[in-house]
């Protein structure tokens, strides 16, 4: 009996459990399905206000960009972290938020054992530096704001400025606004109304409302008191005479006095020594100042023409000539005539002996001495050009003198034909001098020798050119190579069997005849013909200057 009392109460349990485990699913069905509608309107309750919340705080535009994002399946949180990381931009806003659900994907992929513990190492490694990152990044976004701000902030101030200073200068067109405000004591001037016309009586369409003035910085303000200060009190010229901008705004800037303030001595003075290296301006002036110290009643000698030809070439465009004049109490003749004319009640026996003076002076000084012996030299080089061969076949030629130059050209090479060789050009004296058949041109090749152009000179000019260049006692003159800087005097006996692509001649070459300095003439060590040692080389193949030397 008790064995079947405990199979029935089995029998009846068994029986009993599985109705029993139904109805805990019947009622578990039926509370999933209530709580996922209520987390349905819960979430659409949740939407609603972030949706109703952004448009209030960002606006219609950001909430319709969080709300795209959210039917995308972001969160309204993230989906505004990640428009204030792009600027607004929805595309690259839905890319930041995929990438970072990507990395949670990947963290949340099951990871082996292994794995896992040796990340968790690593991660305990990283622990310590972690907060020392986290903290770098903090300061340099901070930093990064405030140097934004403090650009902006610097942008505009200087474009207040700039306002208020073109405002202020509109003086003549535009009331002058006071920034500096009404001073004690004072009523600010009121501004004058314009009358009323029937343009601006006729109502306005359309009119924007204004605009509220940005709050002015500190510089603005003060550049506008600045620039309403200038306007309102300008600066008034001294009693004595008109205004000096350089000593207002320069005061520590010390100019020289012009020279006619100076005294008449010092005027004298300065312009004999600007005059004194030009030769035939120092003898005008000295024979016009000794004529009218001796003659002081005729007209003829206190008159000059300044439109003469020897006066306009020798004294008006010199330094120091005319201004010497001027300090004599020369003074220009008004009525359009070009003359200098010294008045017979301003004639000066003293000044008239200290410019004589002067000028005699200048006369032994070493740069007149110097323009005395190139004047000379100038002088012969016009003779020696007289008798080239050109300006003889109209006067005729010796016959002693065709054979020595016919002796020399016979020493000459063939001449290359158009197109080929290279072109050599030799001039008599300084080129300013322009010399009448001073010029003189042939063509050679690269392998001729400096002795071939020599032969080819004499024979133009004759034996008196090579005489004073080669100059077995003294040289008084010297071939120079005018194509480098500065120029060169070639030592023809040395370098006459130089080739011209050797003496830098080659593919053109220009020579000058010169007048040789004390040490070229002396054959010393120091010698330069009185031009520089140092310098380049000149053209392929060519030797440096010190082997020239």
């Amino acid at each position: 009996a008790h064995l079947l009392s405990i199979s029935f109460h089995s029998t009846s349990i068994h029986v009993a459990s599985p109705r029993l485990a139904s109805i805990k699913r019947h009622r578990s069905k039926q509370g999933n399905k209530t709580t996922m509608a209520f987390k349905k309107y819960y979430d659409r309750l949740i939407s609603a206000g972030t949706t109703a919340a952004n448009a209030v705080m960002h606006g219609p535009e950001q909430a319709e960009k969080i709300r795209q994002l959210e039917s995308m399946g972001f969160a309204p949180e993230r989906a505004r972290h990640a428009l204030n990381a792009t600027d607004g931009d929805v595309d690259r806003a839905a890319e930041l938020l995929l990438l970072g659900a990507n990395e949670r994907q990947d963290a949340t992929a099951p990871v082996s054992p292994a794995r896992r513990a040796a990340g968790n190492d690593r991660r305990r490694d990283d622990r310590g530096l972690e907060g020392a990152h986290v903290a770098a990044h903090n300061d340099e976004q901070m930093r990064r704001a405030i140097e934004e701000s403090l650009m902006v902030n610097q942008r505009e101030e200087a474009r207040q400025l700039r306002q208020v200073e073109a405002d202020s200068m509109k003086g003549a067109r535009r009331e002058v606004v006071d920034l500096t405000g009404a001073e004690k004591g004072t009523t600010p001037a009121k501004p004058t109304k314009k009358p009323a016309t029937a343009a601006s009586a006729q109502p306005t369409i359309n009119k924007q409302p204004a605009k509220k003035q940005p709050a002015k910085s500190a510089a603005a303000v003060n550049a506008g008191k600045a620039a309403a200060a200038r306007l309102n009190n300008p600066i008034k010229a001294p009693a004595s005479g008109p205004a000096k901008p350089l000593v207002r705004t320069h005061p520590n800037v010390q100019v020289p006095t012009k020279l006619s303030d100076k005294s008449k001595e010092e005027q004298v003075m300065r312009c004999a020594h600007r005059v004194k290296p030009h030769v035939m301006a120092v003898d005008t002036l000295l024979r016009v100042l000794t004529a009218v110290r001796g003659a002081p009643d005729n007209p003829k000698f206190r008159t000059i023409d300044r439109s003469n030809a020897n006066y306009a070439k020798y004294v008006r465009d010199k330094p120091g000539a005319e201004d010497l004049l001027l300090a004599m109490n020369y003074r220009r003749v008004p009525g359009g005539k070009n003359e200098l004319r010294l008045e017979r009640h301003l004639v000066d026996d003293a000044l008239l002996y200290l410019g004589v003076s002067a000028l005699e002076q200048m006369r032994t000084s070493p740069e007149y001495l110097e323009g005395k012996r190139l004047r000379a030299f100038h002088a012969e080089m016009r003779r020696v050009a007289g008798n080239g061969s050109e300006m003889l076949q109209k006067t005729g030629m010796t016959e002693g003198e065709t054979a020595v130059r016919m002796a020399y050209l016979s020493k000459c090479p063939k001449e290359p034909p158009e197109g080929r060789g290279a072109r050599m050009q030799v001039c008599l004296g300084d080129e300013s001098e322009k010399i009448e058949g001073g010029r003189v041109t042939r063509r050679f090749d690269g392998d001729d020798t400096l002795e071939d152009v020599l032969n080819w000179l004499g024979g133009c000019y004759g034996s008196e050119v090579l005489d004073k260049i080669r100059g077995e006692e003294s040289r008084e003159w010297c071939l120079c190579d005018l194509n480098r800087y500065p120029i060169l005097p070639l030592d023809v006996e040395k370098h006459a069997r130089k080739t011209l692509q050797y003496l830098g001649l080659f593919p053109s070459g220009k020579l000058g005849v010169r007048l040789s300095d004390d040490a070229w003439r002396e054959r010393r060590d120091d010698a330069s013909g009185g031009f520089g040692i140092q310098g380049s080389a000149r053209g392929l193949g060519a030797a440096s200057r010190s082997m020239l030397h």
